[in-house]
């Protein structure tokens, strides 16, 4: 199989849980990435209610767990990758990739700042400007912390599936 139809094949699909999950995050349990929000929007963020705060506390975690394990069964079925490490890493790095494009162009783009549905916004946050700031969503995802997962995910993915399969 080529890389790039395995990417977009199996890491496309494998991607989609987690994206579906970051979505029922931002509609009910907006608590688990409440830190992300650009500052004009935490500033309003009122105080969450016990369903929130329970939401935020399972669907932070399962949003974890789901996107770490769609980037390991892309690159642990990506048949070169138990052969060469570099070939794991590349694919782990692509994986990785995918989603931080997926979470920029489709989530926070798309849905946030173009589309923004009620639903998306957290009460009390309305009048806030950075709901609709492009910017910052990019400025996120190329923030130094954001780079070192994109490189020192993959490489703890890629020493993985090298090690096992």
């Amino acid at each position: 199989m080529d890389w790039w139809a395995h990417l977009l094949g199996v890491g496309g699909l494998a991607l989609l849980v987690p994206t579906a999950i970051l979505l029922a995050s931002l509609r009910w349990g907006w608590t688990a990435f409440a830190e992300d929000y650009p500052a004009d929007i935490r500033a309003l963020l009122p105080e969450p209610t016990q369903g929130e705060v329970r939401a935020g506390w399972v669907l932070g975690p399962l949003f974890l767990v789901t996107v770490l394990g769609a980037v390991l069964v892309t690159t642990a079925t990506w048949p070169p990758a138990g052969e060469r490490f570099v070939s794991a890493w590349l694919m782990a790095f692509g994986a990785t990739v995918l989603f931080c494009l997926i979470d920029l162009v489709i989530v926070d783009w798309l849905v946030i700042c173009a589309w923004r549905p009620r639903w998306v916004v957290v009460r009390g946050t309305e009048t806030a400007e950075g709901w609709g700031d492009y910017a910052f969503h990019l400025r996120a995802q190329l923030a130094p912390k954001g780079l070192a997962v994109l490189v020192v995910l993959p490489l703890l993915f890629a020493a993985i599936v090298y090690a096992l399969f």
